[in-house]
């Protein structure tokens, strides 16, 4: 086989011939990126993503120290109203003067310890604190009184200004006292700030 008859095709239709290499090649460019796009177009998207991300940050940074200040004033103030399991004289008192306040006879207070956390394995925990600034402290009391001092007694710890959780409590009627005195077991968690 010549290749004379093609190249003689060739020359008359020299414009055919042309074109069908353009067409051919620019086939084959567009084949070749016809991926990219869609590259291109993720990249885009995430650039926007970006773009309007920093755009409502620097739109909600007006007044960001001012909101700062605040956060720090008020972390303060609760730092104010925690326990330190150091100063056992200040939390006993603090347990007194509700104590005088409610006409209840409190006995047997004593603050037990630091109380640890127990997870269930099962349960999905959350991711622990970069700086563990709190713990809670354990306290066990007996409180004797009648019913309504006991009620007012507990209202006035609920109350306080510090930050509690009862765990448990039992009421019982002892067999010395009169009739309308009741006495109380208390087991309650008191937060407070970790000692440094």
């Amino acid at each position: 086989m010549s290749i004379e008859p093609i190249v003689e095709v060739i020359r008359k239709n020299f414009t055919i011939a042309i074109s069908t290499i353009v067409i051919a090649a620019c086939m084959t460019v567009y084949l070749m990126h016809l991926g990219k796009k869609s590259d291109l177009d993720s990249e885009i998207e995430q650039l926007d993503i970006r773009i309007s991300t920093m755009l409502k940050n620097i739109k909600n940074s007006a007044g960001l120290e001012e909101d700062v200040e605040r956060v720090e004033q008020q972390i303060g103030e609760l730092d104010l109203r925690m326990f330190h399991s150091q100063e056992l004289a200040t939390n006993y008192n603090y347990f007194f003067n509700i104590e005088a306040a409610s006409d209840v006879e409190l006995s047997g207070l004593k603050q037990v310890g630091i109380a640890e956390e127990t997870v269930d394995p099962r349960k999905r925990r959350m991711p622990k604190p970069v700086v563990n600034a709190y713990v809670k402290i354990r306290y066990h009391m007996k409180a004797t009184g009648k019913y309504g001092e006991l009620v007012n007694f507990m209202r006035k710890l609920e109350g306080g200004p510090s930050f509690y959780r009862l765990e448990k409590f039992k009421i019982s009627r002892p067999s010395t006292a009169g009739d309308e005195t009741l006495s109380m077991d208390v087991s309650f968690l008191m937060l407070g700030k970790e000692a440094s």
